[in-house]
This record gives C-alpha cells, sequence and structure tokens, in this order.
C-alpha cells in the first residue's frame, strides 16, 4: 500500500474497523487549518474566500508526501 493511503493513526488491532484518517487526508487538513490561520485567504472584511483553499491544501499535502519519498 502507497505511503499516502496508509493510516495517519494506525490501531495494531485485528478487530479495528476502518483505517481512519489517510496520511494524505490528516497532511491536507493541517494545511488548511495553517492556510486559514494565515489569513492569507480571508477578502478585506475578513471572511473566508474558500476558492482554491482545498485544492492548495491538498497540493501541499502531496508535496509533503513526495518529499518523504512516497
Amino acid at each position: 500500500m502507497e505511503n499516502s493511503k496508509q493510516s495517519a493513526f494506525p490501531i495494531p488491532c485485528e478487530q479495528a474497523i476502518g483505517t481512519g484518517l489517510t496520511k494524505r487526508e490528516y497532511f491536507a487538513g493541517l494545511a488548511m487549518q495553517g492556510l486559514c490561520a494565515s489569513g492569507q485567504y480571508e477578502d478585506k472584511d475578513k471572511q473566508l474566500i474558500i476558492d482554491g483553499l482545498a485544492e492548495d491544501a491538498i497540493g501541499m499535502a502531496d508535496e509533503l508526501l513526495k518529499q518523504l519519498g512516497e
């Protein structure tokens, strides 16, 4: 299984249901959190602009996985 599809928080238990978040999903969520906090995606009224936010967060997650040897 490729690294980006592995569980971010694996549970060594045969009876565990599902795998939870993948590393890619987890990293993208962290990147999105940082992007939102940066103010880079706010308009002049401090309203969140979501256009491109998810795509940028996913791009950051993919780049991190690539750099980690994905």
